[in-house]
């Protein structure tokens, strides 16, 4: 079961403890990338592998405690590491509860599952619902979004083939302790609160991008580092880092992914997943 790996450009918290979970979680926009995780589920002693390591996976478990299932060996093969801002938890969150339903033919919702986990874990607060939707995703409303309150948006993009999307991975970050930190949520949150409706009036890569990195220095949760390399590639669509990770990502034409590649030390080429 593939689920493509997800960046965040850009987002707002919403974490009332006093809400339904399901409710918990944020808005912002983002995009899906080819590479991310496989996830396969074999009968077992009740293990979890990541990349061929024996890990206790929060977002893994959680899933499988709403299961309630015995006697598994489950294994996720990720393009990415954890912890680098790509989503890569949510992808095994949601790969489960796929198909955990699917094997058991249970009738359970896999994306609220694997949303419940997550927010439960402090691992993100929307991959999952992107990496349902799958592409440029905006999300308008927080939580689990229901058929009255569809308030997801997958934004078509002209020529999508001629953009290629380079990540760079410079270390990790725990999501945790910037979503459970009140004084980042509220900078989040306060440069976070007017991107979405300027996204909406123009949605296109190249606003994405520079609203992307318009968030990234002014919450300061970038590094100058990150805010360097981003100023070295302000010839491509757009540069930032990507949320919440130390990791820098880039959307260039084609056309400039060789001079894109000259300024990286380890560069990750993808594609828009959609």
């Amino acid at each position: 079961m593939f689920v493509p790996s997800h960046i965040t450009g850009f987002f707002k918290i919403y974490n009332d403890n006093n809400k339904d979970i399901l409710q918990t979680g944020s808005i912002g926009a983002g995009i899906t990338l080819n590479k991310g995780v496989d996830t396969t589920i074999t009968k077992g002693d009740n293990e979890i592998y990541f990349n061929n390591k024996k890990i206790n996976l929060c977002p893994t478990i959680e899933v499988i405690n709403q299961c309630n299932i015995n006697n598994y060996k489950i294994s996720h093969k990720s393009d990415f590491p954890l912890s680098s801002g790509l989503g890569v938890s949510g992808a095994c969150a949601l790969g489960v509860a796929n198909l955990l339903n699917k094997d058991n033919n249970k009738n359970n919702n896999s994306l609220e599952m694997a949303h419940i986990s997550e927010v439960k874990c402090g691992t993100g607060l929307g991959d999952v619902i992107a990496q349902r939707t799958k592409g440029f995703v905006v999300r308008e409303l927080p939580g689990v979004p229901n058929f009255k309150t569809q308030k997801v948006q997958k934004i078509s993009i002209k020529n999508i083939d001629n953009y290629t999307v380079v990540v760079e991975i410079l270390g990790k970050k725990e999501t945790s302790q910037i979503i459970n930190n009140p004084q980042w949520i509220e900078k989040i949150n306060k440069i976070g609160d007017e991107l979405l409706l300027k996204l909406l009036k123009n949605p296109t890569l190249h606003n994405f991008m520079d609203l992307s990195y318009y968030f990234a220095k002014n919450t300061g949760l970038a590094t100058d580092k990150i805010i360097n390399i981003c100023n070295d590639l302000n010839f491509t669509v757009g540069a930032s880092q990507a949320m919440l990770g130390n990791t820098v990502f880039c959307i260039c034409e084609n056309k400039d992914l060789n001079d894109v590649l000259s300024i990286l030390n380890n560069p990750i080429i993808c594609k828009i997943y959609q």
